[in-house]
C-alpha cells in the first residue's frame, strides 16, 4: 500500500510538475525559505521594538499595517516550500487558490502602504499637511478602508473567478493559476493593475528624488543632521523596495501575457513564478531597519 503510495506521488511529480524541474524547485525553496527565516525574524524583532517604544504616530500606524500583512504571507509560505519541496499538494484546491491568492493581496496591500507613507511624507515636506493634523484615529480609519475595500475587491475575485478554470484545478497540482489568463477579463485586470502601479511608482520615484536633490543643495555637507532629510531617504527606502521587488514582476508580466501559451509555456511559468517569488522579498524590510540600514 506505501509502495503504491509512493508510486502514485512520484509519478505526479514527474508529470504534474514537468514546468518546474528540479532547478526551479532549488530557487523558489530556496528564496521562500530566505523570506520565510528572514522575514519572521524581522517581524518579531520588530514588534518588540515598537511594543517597548509605545509609539503612536501616523507612521507606525501604518508600519503595524505592514507588519499584518507581512505576517498573513509568511503564515502561508510554509505551504508553498512543503509543495515545492514535496512535489505534491495535498491541501485542496480551495486552499491553494487562498494560499496563491494571498501572495498577491500581500503585494498591492503592501504598495498602497508603502505609498501612503511616501505621499505623506511628500505633503508635510510640501507643507500641505500639519503632522498636528494628522491624529492616530485619522490613519485607524483610513486602514479600516483600506482594509474593507481590498477585501470587497479581492475576496470574490478570489472565491469566485480566480482558479476557477478546469485546467487550473487538478488534485495535487498548484499555484498554475496562469492558465486564467486565456480568460479576457483577467488579461484587462492584469494591465490594469501594471499600468495603475507602474504609473504611481515613476511619479512618486521622480517627486521623491526632485526633493532629495533639493536637500542635498540645501543642508550639505551636515545633510544627516537634519530629520527632513532623514524622512525623505526612510521615504525612499520604501519605493526602492517597491521598484526592486514589485515592478521586476510587472514588467514581466507585460511579456508573459503576450507569449503565454498552453502549448509550450514551460520556460515563462517557471520564470513567472521566480518574479513572483521575488515580490516576497519585501517581507526582509524589517529585517533591514531593526539591523539600522535604515534608521
Amino acid at each position: 500500500m506505501e509502495s503504491n503510495h509512493t508510486t502514485t506521488r512520484s509519478y505526479a511529480s514527474n508529470t504534474d510538475h514537468s514546468y518546474c524541474d528540479k532547478q526551479c524547485r532549488v530557487i523558489l525553496t530556496t528564496l521562500y525559505g530566505v523570506v520565510l527565516l528572514g522575514g519572521t525574524t524581522g517581524m518579531a524583532l520588530m514588534s518588540c521594538m515598537m511594543l517597548r517604544r509605545k509609539s503612536r504616530s501616523v507612521i507606525t500606524t501604518i508600519i503595524l499595517n505592514i507588519i499584518v500583512l507581512h505576517s498573513i504571507l509568511l503564515i502561508s509560505l510554509p505551504f508553498r516550500l512543503s509543495y515545492y519541496i514535496l512535489g505534491v499538494w495535498e491541501f485542496g484546491t480551495l486552499f491553494c487558490r487562498l494560499v496563491s491568492g494571498i501572495i498577491y493581496g500581500h503585494m498591492y496591500g503592501t504598495f498602497v502602504f508603502y505609498a501612503a507613507i511616501v505621499i505623506f511624507r511628500l505633503l508635510i515636506y510640501f507643507k500641505k499637511l500639519q503632522m498636528q493634523q494628522l491624529q492616530k484615529h485619522h490613519v485607524v480609519v483610513l486602514s479600516i478602508v483600506i482594509w474593507t475595500v481590498g477585501s470587497i475587491i479581492f475576496l470574490p475575485i478570489l472565491f469566485l473567478q480566480y482558479g476557477i478554470n478546469p485546467s487550473s484545478s487538478r488534485p495535487q497540482r498548484c499555484f498554475e493559476f496562469h492558465t486564467d489568463l486565456n480568460r479576457r477579463k483577467f488579461i484587462t485586470l492584469n494591465y490594469s493593475m501594471i499600468v495603475i502601479m507602474i504609473t504611481k511608482v515613476v511619479i512618486l520615484f521622480l517627486i521623491q528624488m526632485g526633493v532629495i536633490v533639493q536637500l542635498v543643495k540645501a543642508l550639505w555637507p551636515d545633510l544627516w543632521a537634519h530629520q527632513d532629510y532623514r524622512a525623505q531617504i526612510k521615504s525612499f527606502f520604501f519605493l526602492l523596495v517597491i521598484v526592486v521587488c514589485f515592478i521586476p514582476h510587472h514588467v514581466f508580466r507585460v511579456y508573459f501575457i503576450q507569449n503565454y501559451s498552453e502549448i509550450d509555456n514551460s520556460k515563462l511559468v517557471l520564470y513567472n513564478e521566480i518574479f513572483i517569488a521575488l515580490t516576497t522579498v519585501c517581507c526582509l524590510d524589517m529585517v533591514c531597519f531593526v539591523a539600522g540600514v535604515v534608521h
